[in-house]
């Protein structure tokens, strides 16, 4: 079928075709069309139509009655056209200039026929007109497929019961099975039945070889599904999770998680991921450590500052029981807005920046568990001491005083002529545990140390904190 497509496409787009549809070529079919080329070619007729589908021109062989006819038009000898004219007369249309096929059945006969616009040799325009070529579907048709094929070869209209549905096997008397399939070329086809014969035992051969066939490439399939499906699991699905295992600890803080070793060992596009995101996580880590820092540090003295203090002192009178007594000692420095305006704030940041090294070494040397300095003013500096016997506190208290007067830092605008500071201490017993009630004991008492003649301590110990602490020393 598509061989005889090809020859109507060499016909239709041959020149002298091109000049004969129009009028000319006056020898073109005494030279080109003859019995022997119908019987030679294998195709039964053709039809010439021009460009307003008029037949212009028949030439094949009567299906009918075998005889060679070529003509001008439907008339004459050629009459036996005029059926099969008008039933492709409607196939042709001149908005679309396209090659067509079409399987038809007529007057108990099955035909192919192939439909080709006319144009130039190099398929150029303007179309004039259409060439069909016809082959039927006969006995002789038939032989040659059961030459090429090896099997019987038939086509026949759809029965009255209907179209068969897909493909319909049908066990004959003589131990052969007929199979039958609708063909269509087309979907404007009508729809014919092409069947043919099977040997049964060949056939069940066959049916065992394909089953066979089946199964086996069912297993191999199922196989190959299986190993990708390991080998994606392995090389990416469980690094995937592990990876995102990591992301879940980090988003939840955990300051120890760290992605699995062979993750970061990978030389492949997952081992890269972890690694670029290990170290944006650790810089991620080193920016917020430095930021916490930078957020609970003076930056003039280097001390936690008061931020850091409230937090602290918060945190240790919410702890859990069994709660302890919580002291703290207030420091201010005596005359220093004199020593401020008079010397000019240079002076004054390099007198704080010294303050608070002395102040330091004095905690550190006393070496109260979990204490903690800050500076939570501008002159003020604040120890926090949790759990420390009244008699330490004023030890400690004493000390800070005492080591800032023997700096001997001058201050001409002060009474002793040197730097000294004012000390007030205070503690929350287990039962009275409140940041405010503490720092407002320590401002009371500081105010008495500078009411009562300054570089001295004044304390708000507690009758009930300082046997308490007595007995645990």
């Amino acid at each position: 079928m598509h061989a005889l497509l090809l020859t109507a496409k060499d016909w239709a787009t041959w020149d002298d075709t091109y000049a004969f549809i129009q009028g000319g070529g006056d020898d073109y079919a005494d030279s080109n069309f003859s019995r022997n080329m119908f019987e030679d070619l294998d195709y039964q007729f053709m039809l010439f139509f021009d460009r307003q589908k008029h037949l212009r021109w028949v030439a094949g062989i009567d299906p009918a009655s075998g005889q060679y006819g070529s003509c001008p038009d439907q008339e004459g000898p050629c009459g036996w056209a005029n059926s099969y004219a008008d039933r492709l007369k409607p196939l042709l249309d001149s908005t679309q200039p396209l090659a067509s096929t079409r399987l038809e059945y007529q007057q108990d006969q099955s035909y192919y026929a192939t439909i080709h616009p006319i144009l130039r040799t190099d398929e150029s325009g303007p179309m004039q007109g259409w060439l069909i070529q016809v082959q039927l579907l006969d006995g002789k048709w038939r032989e040659q497929m059961a030459a090429q094929t090896g099997r019987e070869v038939d086509i026949s209209p759809v029965p009255s019961s209907g179209p068969p549905s897909g493909l319909q096997i049908t066990p004959t008397d003589d131990g052969r099975i007929h199979v039958e399939k609708i063909l269509t070329l087309n979907g404007y086809d009508e729809p014919m039945v092409l069947g043919t014969y099977l040997t049964r035992d060949a056939f069940l051969e066959r049916m065992a070889t394909v089953r066979y066939a089946q199964w086996w490439t069912a297993g191999l399939l199922l196989t190959v599904i299986v190993f990708v499906l390991l080998l994606l699991e392995i090389v990416v699905l469980r690094p995937l999770r592990q990876l995102a295992l990591f992301t879940q600890q980090v988003k939840q803080d955990n300051a120890d998680a760290e992605p699995p070793e062979r993750l970061l060992n990978r030389q492949d596009e997952i081992g890269a991921l972890s690694r670029e995101f290990l170290h944006l996580i650790q810089h991620q880590r080193h920016r917020t450590s430095q930021l916490l820092n930078l957020s609970q540090t003076d930056h003039l003295t280097g001390l936690a500052n008061r931020r850091l203090f409230d937090e602290q002192l918060t945190a240790l009178m919410s702890e859990p029981q069994p709660p302890i007594p919580v002291a703290c000692i207030l420091l201010d420095i005596d005359y220093f807005k004199r020593y401020n305006d008079f010397l000019g704030h240079p002076a004054g940041d390099q007198c704080l920046t010294r303050l608070a090294e002395c102040l330091q070494q004095t905690v550190r040397h006393h070496a109260i568990e979990r204490s903690l300095l800050a500076r939570v003013g501008g002159e003020e500096f604040a120890v926090i001491l949790p759990g420390t016997s009244p008699t330490a506190i004023i030890k400690l208290a004493n000390a800070l005083c005492i080591a800032v007067s023997r700096m001997t830092l001058q201050n001409d605008k002060a009474p002793l002529g040197i730097i000294t500071v004012s000390v007030g201490a205070a503690i929350c017993t287990t039962d009275e545990l409140s940041p405010s009630i503490l720092l407002a004991r320590c401002d009371a008492a500081l105010y008495r140390a500078k009411q009562q003649g300054r570089n001295r301590v004044a304390s708000d110990l507690g009758k009930a904190s300082r046997s308490h602490a007595d007995e645990r020393l």
